[in-house]
């Protein structure tokens, strides 16, 4: 690696430093809210004012910001209800009760289609029908002294998630809730079909059914939006690791021939990626059509030393990432003295998933314990918590894969 250690290590003083400012003194980043703003405006005028972008602006875009998390208020209500018409399955008459056995079919439905679209495949389905506020990516650029044939774009989310109350409680309490849920609709479905086949609701299928509403009820306080965490670690390290390769760069009086170093610092990733999205859909026709070899690295959570991967699969696992960019961050880390091995979302996304829908190629750095870490979306994620020996490593790893993408671009 070009840049030296005394760099590196004043880089990450520089970062840990940042991201206490931002944490104690602009606070909470809600998606979409001023808070988010404002830390994407100081973070600008850092990159702008020390020289180590020779351009960035901040590019707007509309958002949801209760859409991901929000569907568990709406499903929470709707199986409620579906259980609660059993009832009238119940007591009423044949017809009613085959009427009734079908609403609690309908609603059931519609829960587990707005639950898979949202929260697991990060769809914008029940946007359109919440209320809009505008958010923004920042995106930033190192250019390159000569023709630029190349270009590699480092990012982390500036917005901060709303406090998972279950998870807070304890994460295996959360997906107990979670799977219990999903037994509960998939049994009333079963216990539903089979009171329509025998033109009756036992009781027996009653009391089943109803044995399940505690657990709807529960899935109404799986977060607060009143609470929004200081996200020191998810996703302040992912996006002042990104700011610190174009530091050190720039400090160390680097600045490649062929290859543009851009960072995008996005907005309303905890709103489902929607920043990822908009600069995905805004700037593809450009990558793909300029002849720029472009390839989008994302940091997240550079936390937990053991947990430290490079992610080849994302999206809960639906999504797999560009072979190259996953080899091209095989090689840095190798090069680090650490090789990483590869590992998969399986249950949510980064905002490399976005990039890589939308065609581009992607790939995403993280460390962050799996299980999930006990400071996930809780108040527990704070400037204090944080661990300064994965951080170097990730910057290490970054700046290196830049390095290296200079020089012989990404692997096939």
């Amino acid at each position: 690696m070009r840049v030296s250690k005394d760099i590196r290590d004043k880089a990450v003083d520089y970062s840990f430093d940042s991201i206490k400012y931002i944490c104690e003194e602009i606070g909470p980043r809600e998606s979409g809210m001023p808070n988010e703003r404002k830390a994407q405006e100081w973070l600008k005028d850092q990159l702008l004012q020390n020289g180590w972008a020779d351009e960035a602006a901040i590019e707007p875009f509309t958002v949801s910001r209760h859409g991901l998390v929000g569907f568990t208020k709406i499903v929470s209500v709707m199986l409620a209800i579906a259980a609660a018409v059993q009832f009238a399955a119940y007591f009423a008459g044949a017809a009613a009760s085959l009427a009734a056995n079908i609403v609690t079919i309908v609603l059931g439905v519609v829960a587990l289609t707005i639950t898979v679209a949202e929260f697991l495949m990060y769809k914008p389905f029940i946007d359109p029908l919440l209320p809009k506020t505008e958010s923004g990516n920042v995106y930033a650029k190192y250019h390159s002294s000569g023709e630029t044939k190349r270009r590699i774009v480092f990012s982390g989310h500036c917005d901060s998630a709303y406090e998972w109350t279950l998870m807070k409680i304890k994460p295996a309490f959360m997906i107990t809730v979670i799977v219990m849920c999903v037994v509960g609709v998939l049994a009333t479905f079963a216990l539903c079909i089979t009171n329509m086949v025998r033109g009756e609701t036992a009781v027996w299928s009653l009391v089943v059914t109803s044995a399940f509403i505690p657990f709807y009820i529960m899935l109404w306080f799986f977060c607060t939006f009143k609470v929004v965490v200081p996200g020191a670690n998810d996703n302040l390290t992912g996006v002042l690791a990104s700011v610190a390769v174009l530091k050190c760069l720039k400090e160390s009086g680097i600045r490649f021939e062929h290859t543009e170093v851009a960072v995008l610092l996005t907005g309303s990733e905890e709103a489902g990626l929607r920043g990822a999205f908009a600069w995905a859909k805004k700037h593809k026709q450009e990558i793909m059509s300029d002849g720029t070899e472009t390839v989008f690295v994302g940091l997240e959570t550079l936390r937990d030393w053991d947990h430290l991967n490079i992610y080849n699969r994302d999206l809960t696992g639906t999504v797999a990432h560009d072979a190259g960019a996953v080899k091209l961050l095989d090689k840095a880390s190798a090069a680090c003295g650490r090789p990483l091995k590869h590992f998969s979302v399986f249950f949510g996304a980064s905002d490399a998933a976005a990039v890589t829908k939308e065609g581009l190629r992607a790939t995403c750095l993280a460390g962050m314990d799996p299980t999930p870490a006990d400071y996930y979306h809780n108040v527990k994620d704070t400037a204090d918590n944080m661990d300064r020996k994965t951080f170097a490593l990730g910057l290490d790893i970054a700046i290196e894969a830049a390095e290296i993408f200079d020089r012989d671009g990404a692997p096939e």
